[in-house]
C-alpha cells in the first residue's frame, strides 16, 4: 500500500510556509485598500479647499448663446450684422418633388 496517505515523512511537503506567505500577502493588500478608503475623504477635502482658493472667476456669458438651438444657429453680433449684411436673393419657385415613373 504505497498510497498518498501512507507517504514517508521525507516525501511530505510542509505547506505551512506557503499558506503563511499567501495569507500575509492577502492581508497586506487588504490593509492597503483599507488605508486608501480611509484617506480618500480627507484627501478630497484638501483638494476641494485648494480648488476654492485657486479658481478664476468665470467669464461673463454671451447672451447670444441662449438663442443657439443647433451647431449652425449662432446669431451674428449686432455690430457685425450691420456692417456686412449680404444682399437678399429672390426666392426661387419651389420645384415639384421627384416622382418616379412606374
Amino acid at each position: 500500500m504505497n498510497g498518498l496517505l501512507l507517504a514517508e515523512a521525507e516525501e511530505r511537503v510542509n505547506i505551512t510556509p506557503v499558506l503563511l506567505r499567501f495569507i500575509g500577502k492577502f492581508f497586506l493588500i487588504f490593509a492597503a485598500v483599507a488605508v486608501i478608503a480611509l484617506l480618500t475623504p480627507w484627501l478630497a477635502k484638501k483638494i476641494d479647499a485648494f480648488r476654492e482658493k485657486h479658481t478664476k472667476p468665470a467669464a461673463p456669458e454671451d447672451p447670444r448663446c441662449k438663442a443657439v438651438r443647433g451647431p449652425y444657429d449662432m446669431p451674428e453680433q449686432k455690430a457685425a450684422a450691420k456692417k456686412a449684411a449680404p444682399p437678399q436673393e429672390p426666392e426661387q419657385p419651389a420645384k415639384k418633388p421627384y416622382q418616379p415613373k412606374h
